[in-house]
């Protein structure tokens, strides 16, 4: 049966570097493993490809889009960015028996909650504050003013973290262990 999971946790945390580790795992197993796109409407960054690693699209578009009931969730992040979920694109691919793993915050982790009970919400915890700042600096993608932001909405994150089914702690140069541990996690 194919599972519908959730992985949030704060920026610069790591989700995408263990969601990358977890996608190789599924290759090597050939198991089926869809790993869903976002749409957004905040700006590319260096080394991002469109429909790739998001789909970029203006706030008129994705304005159009919540109006015709096409995201599955969607958010407006603390950048003033909006966030979504493609609805039919995740939900063809669990109807054709692939895992799913969407990569959201925890505004979006609610609203999947309330609408797929039985999805899997995992939360990916930093090993501390110190070393999550070290992280979003080493990016070189924000200003300061928006790492601060970034770090005011961990802690609101990190409060909030006991609304998933499981909680990771994503230690330094840990991630494939952390992607073990959700691999696990989804083959319960």
């Amino acid at each position: 049966m194919s599972k519908l999971v959730v992985i949030s946790g704060p920026s610069g945390v790591g989700k995408g570097t263990i969601v990358s580790h977890l996608k190789e795992m599924y290759q090597e197993k050939n198991e089926k493993l869809y790993l869903s796109i976002s749409c957004t409407t905040r700006n590319i960054r260096e080394g991002e490809i469109d429909k790739v690693h998001y789909y970029f699209i203006s706030e008129e578009e994705f304005k159009e889009k919540i109006k015709n009931n096409d995201f599955l969730e969607y958010n407006q992040y603390g950048t003033g960015k909006y966030y979504g979920t493609p609805k039919s694109t995740v939900i063809n691919y669990l109807n054709d028996g692939y895992d799913v793993i969407l990569e959201i915050d925890i505004n979006g982790y609610k609203q999947i909650k309330e609408n797929y009970p039985d999805c899997i919400g995992i939360f990916i915890m930093p090993p501390n504050e110190k070393e999550l700042y070290k992280r979003l600096k080493n990016r070189n993608t924000e200003t300061e003013e928006v790492i601060k932001t970034r770090l005011e909405t961990a802690k609101y994150e990190i409060e909030n973290k006991d609304i998933y089914d499981y909680i990771i702690v994503n230690k330094n140069n840990q991630s494939e262990h952390s992607a073990e541990e959700i691999y696990n996690i989804m083959h319960r």
